[in-house]
């Protein structure tokens, strides 16, 4: 930006031309430089005495809610941090985590599973007063089902570009350094959700990982003479536990088999 001196110079050059009965309202709006763009964080360090539309130093990171300031020490534009409209929030990498943020998207796209999470009852009841004022303490999700309410409330409903999973990730005593077997990983969180939701009285929530994440396979043998068919049904399992060699897969894709009666 300009030095002051400058720009109020130049605002105020067509007063010396104009007679005060010929002052219109761009030379008022001239005069006040409210057209100037706002200034760009980082080249102004400091809110600008000579542009009305700069506002940086001002206390801009509250447009973006309560947020940590030790997270904008490194930004220079705390803006860009903002989450931008009809688009999603996405999730830190902490290290090795990317696995279990794929996870929590995918479960956060299913709606069925999100509605669910949000009926199952929290502590968060006992941080609000009874006159639903928020007591003087942040709220810390205390199971496993809260802390996925916790994130899923945040996924739809923050004001930033992306969102911390430490909390989530720190209760499930994840090591953030070590990459994890993610197909292990979704079957060990399923079943500790399951067994967590069982306990719930809701039978909305009590059964939707049955209901969203169960299924059943069946070995089929066909007789290549008659065509009848043999089928042996497994037991109802979650869908993350439904396993098919590679071998077996490629000869799938490959070929059809035949039996011989």
């Amino acid at each position: 930006m300009a030095p002051r001196l400058q720009l109020e110079k130049a605002a105020w050059r067509w007063a010396e031309t104009v007679r005060p009965e010929e002052v219109s309202q761009e030379h008022i709006e001239t005069a006040y430089r409210i057209w100037l763009e706002p200034c760009i964080r980082g080249v102004c360090r400091r809110n600008c005495k000579g542009n009305p539309n700069c506002l940086v130093g001002i206390g801009e990171h509250i447009w973006l809610g309560e947020i940590d300031e030790n997270s904008f020490h490194n930004i220079d534009d705390p803006n860009c941090e903002r989450r931008k409209k009809n688009s999603f929030v996405g999730l830190t990498n902490l290290g090795a985590t990317c696995y279990v943020n794929t996870f929590l998207q995918v479960w956060f796209l299913n709606l069925e599973l999100r509605q669910a999470l949000y009926l199952c009852p929290s502590t968060c009841s006992d941080y609000m007063m009874g006159d639903g004022i928020h007591e003087e303490k942040d709220y810390e999700p205390q199971t496993i089902c809260e802390h996925l309410q916790y994130l899923f409330a945040l996924l739809q409903n923050s004001n930033r570009r992306y969102i911390d999973p430490s909390g989530f990730v720190k209760a499930l005593g994840l090591d953030t350094g070590q990459q994890q077997d993610a197909q292990e990983f979704s079957k060990l969180f399923m079943s500790l959700l399951e067994d967590t939701l069982s306990k719930q009285k809701n039978p909305d929530v009590r059964n939707i990982v049955q209901q969203q994440f169960c299924g059943e396979y069946a070995y089929v043998t066909v007789c290549n003479q008659c065509g009848r068919e043999s089928k042996l049904l497994s037991k109802p399992q979650t869908v993350n536990r439904l396993y098919l060699g590679i071998f077996e897969g490629i000869q799938i894709l490959v070929r059809e088999p035949r039996f011989l009666a």
